[in-house]
């Protein structure tokens, strides 16, 4: 009896042993692997790897949230991207639409705000947001007349809409009616004293009607309202030189850089604003920048011209000046008079008459009540004719 039961109780003994060994060599086994992994035994968090996790998709709201901050920032590109992001989840809110195709007015991108904006009136065709974008984006490439009637549309979709009346202030002014231009901007800032465009709006009538100082405390209060709006940056500066202070203007047209490192226009008009203090090498610098960004960029070109010039050098300013006239007429846009005049001289200046004569012409067509325009234009024919 003695003897059956000590061999039971071995027996077990025995089993327990095995157990034991099995689990030394499975706990080994894990300890191998986790070190060939790099995790180690979570002795060392610091050498483990890191395990995969799940990103939240992001929502429609935090793509709004998104581009509001980068809009407040100045960073209105990324702003246009998380406005794509957050339409694309609702490919049916108009005004998503209608605020991306604000943004890319200010970026020069005219035509494409047209058609995000006609797509936004496709979903929603009362939307008032939508019509006044609409209006903006066709006025900023010069159509007026089109223009008018879809702003007038858009206050009458919504008589409350400041950015409505903003809108139809800046066309009334571009078509030369500033009496109605100023009404409709106050009218704006009386539906809302903080809305951007309505004070920008009521400065760049005051600058088209040729009162810089009122223009220029209009567009600094608009910065009060948000410091970083490259395009009301750039408005500032071009009021600033206008009045001949130079040296301000270019620190706006830097600040806008600062904002908006890939904005070609503030350097377009700070290499202008360099030119005029005579900084010919920062001018050369700013504007082949322009160019750089922007090689369709007529007035960069122009400019360009001028600088090469004015140092001599007439046969680049007449290369300057051919890729002016070219793309200008590309994108259906002309020259000036002056513009006309300055490559006629280059042109006479490199013994090419032939060629110098009919810009001459051109400059006089363009200019023919402007005395100074029709007097240079004789001495440019006189010097071809001799």
């Amino acid at each position: 009896m003695y003897i059956g039961n000590k061999r039971r109780r071995s027996s077990g003994g025995s089993t327990w042993l095995i157990l034991l060994l099995i689990g030394v060599v499975l706990i080994g086994g894990y300890a191998l692997v986790q070190q060939r992994l790099g995790n180690g035994l979570g002795l060392s968090p610091q050498n483990a790897t890191n395990l995969p996790t799940v990103t939240p998709t992001r929502s429609v709201e935090d793509f709004i949230s998104l581009a509001e901050e980068a809009y407040r920032k100045g960073d209105y590109r990324s702003a246009v991207g998380f406005y794509e992001q957050a339409s694309r989840r609702r490919p049916n809110d108009a005004s998503l639409l209608a605020f991306e195709a604000r943004l890319m007015v200010f970026l020069g991108q005219a035509p494409k705000a047209e058609q995000r904006a006609r797509k936004a009136l496709e979903i929603d065709a009362q939307n008032a947001p939508a019509t006044a974008v609409l209006c903006m984006a066709i006025d900023w490439q010069a159509r007026y007349a089109e223009a008018l009637p879809i702003c007038q549309k858009a206050t009458e979709l919504d008589p409350k809409s400041s950015m409505a009346f903003a809108y139809l202030s800046e066309v009334q002014t571009d078509s030369g009616d500033f009496r109605s231009g100023r009404a409709s901007a106050q009218q704006a800032l009386q539906l809302d004293p903080r809305n951007e465009d309505a004070m920008r709006d009521l400065a760049y009538n005051y600058e088209q009607s040729g009162s810089y100082t009122e223009a220029i405390y209009y567009y600094e209060k608009t910065l009060d309202l948000n410091p970083n709006m490259p395009h009301v940056l750039i408005a500032t500066g071009r009021s600033y030189v206008v009045i001949g202070q130079v040296p301000k203007a270019i620190l706006y047209f830097k600040r806008a850089i600062a904002v908006d490192p890939l904005n070609a226009e503030a350097y377009d008009r700070l290499g202008g604003s360099y030119f005029a203090i005579g900084e010919y090498d920062l001018s050369r610098q700013a504007l082949n920048k322009a160019i750089e960004l922007d090689p369709l960029r007529v007035t960069a070109w122009t400019r360009m011209g001028v600088l090469d010039f004015q140092v001599n050098k007439y046969e680049a300013a007449v290369v300057d000046y051919n890729r002016a006239l070219s793309t200008s007429q590309a994108l259906s846009q002309s020259l000036t008079a002056v513009d006309y005049l300055n490559y006629g001289f280059a042109l006479q200046l490199t013994n090419n008459c032939s060629s110098a004569v009919g810009i001459f012409n051109q400059a006089a067509l363009l200019a023919p009540a402007d005395q100074d325009i029709q007097n240079k234009v004789k001495v440019g024919l006189k010097r071809c004719s001799q």
